[in-house]
């Protein structure tokens, strides 16, 4: 099965969980991987410890059936159930069956050249039996958590990228089977790194995590520890939160039937505006009001300001200067570097889609429309779409 796709909307089923793997079509089969030792080889440097037959590969052709027999052959460990048959009527049945019987002759595991066949669906089960422990797991999150990852070695190292696909705050233990190295957070959207509190122990480097809706981090491990286990940085002083309440001014992109601006004296979804033209705008919103910089912040000192939700995306200003944009959870930029002691002019300029200004269209007549499509759009009655700045809009400083 592909690793995306639209047509289902259930999660594959038979994926390990605490191994990183990769997805194999018939054509990588043959043109990708190759035996080195006991672990196949991709030609762009990605290694694995076995091949295991998931997803469709109940029925294979018997061209794909004699290149798994091949890989076995060179040392490859080849995991899951033999095959219930062939795709392809031109399958000579008596040549398909002798190979099957060759290569899952034994109750659970036969030997087959310098490799082997593990037969059964228990992926991570075959893993361990093969002495192969977990890359990645991780403890203390809630019910239900999501936290898949990808693991790559560097030349100089590993790198672990995770991600928190819930809708929700996962604080966790997490475990990495690699030691003798210090962890780093690197964040692809910026391209910094931070040092991060870690311990090894049993052959494994634990690291405290803090992920947010949607977070995404690469955990880097490539300098010496210097074998020091239980090697720490200072827990970081708590942030303190200060609430950054209205009112506002909202002027609107024109031309897309909004007044040029409005007052809001606190923050709500645009599409429950009384105003029709702002209750169905699409376009660019830009809110800004003056901020005042926290007591005990100094300049140079990170300042970040959280924007709770947005619908959709939106770039942050501080007095004129450019702080960065932000487009998914948690819509949270540090703004330090553009902020100054007092009062400052902030600015957020929040991006919609087009749907709440095509519902509204789809009430009037053709020559009062802002908006043209070729085909048929939206009904007058379709839900809009929550659209804005949402918030509630926070700074976050260092406490002193």
């Amino acid at each position: 099965a592909p690793l995306t796709t639209l047509k289902d909307t259930k999660q594959l089923e038979d994926v390990p969980t605490k191994y990183a793997y990769d997805f194999v079509n018939y054509d990588a089969l043959f043109e990708a991987l190759s035996n080195e030792g006991s672990e196949l080889v991709a030609k762009g440097g990605a290694r694995y410890k076995a091949l295991y037959l998931g997803g469709s590969s109940r029925m294979m052709t018997l061209m794909t059936l004699k290149r798994i027999a091949a890989l076995a052959e060179g040392g490859a460990t080849i995991i899951g159930s033999k095959p219930e048959g062939s795709p392809s009527l031109a399958t000579d049945a008596s040549e398909y069956g002798a190979l099957v019987a060759k290569l899952w002759g034994g109750a659970s595991e036969t030997p087959v050249g310098k490799g082997r066949v593990i037969a059964g669906k228990d992926v991570e089960g075959a893993l361990a039996r093969m002495g192969v422990g977990a890359q990645f797991s991780y403890s203390g999150a809630g019910a239900g958590a999501s936290i898949p990852f990808v693991h790559r070695k560097l030349a100089d190292g590993e790198s672990f990228f995770l991600v928190n696909q819930k809708e929700r705050t996962e604080t966790i233990e997490a475990r990495f089977r690699v030691t003798g190295k210090v962890p780093e957070i690197w964040r692809a959207e910026t391209g910094k790194s931070e040092a991060v509190a870690f311990d090894i122990v049993n052959g494994e480097t634990i690291v405290p995590l803090t992920l947010a809706t949607d977070e995404s981090v690469h955990v880097v491990f490539r300098k010496p520890a210097g074998g020091v286990a239980g090697a720490a940085r200072a827990a970081a002083a708590p942030l303190k939160t200060i609430a950054v309440d209205g009112p506002w001014t909202v002027a609107f992109q024109p031309g897309r039937g909004a007044p040029a601006s409005a007052n809001l004296s606190t923050l709500a979804p645009l599409n429950e505006h009384a105003d029709s033209g702002i209750k169905h705008f699409s376009g660019i919103a830009t809110y800004s009001k003056t901020l005042t910089a926290p007591k005990g912040w100094k300049v140079g000192q990170p300042l970040w300001i959280d924007l709770g939700e947005v619908s959709e995306m939106a770039e942050v200003s501080v007095n004129g200067k450019a702080a960065g944009a932000v487009w998914h959870a948690p819509y949270r930029l540090d703004i330090g570097a553009q902020a100054k002691a007092g009062s400052n002019i902030l600015e957020v300029r929040v991006a919609n889609t087009w749907i709440n200004r095509l519902i509204g269209d789809a009430a009037l007549p053709e020559d009062k429309r802002i908006t043209w499509a070729a085909g048929p759009g939206y009904a007058a009655n379709a839900k809009l779409r929550p659209s804005g700045l949402i918030g509630p809009v926070t700074l976050l400083a260092q406490s002193r």
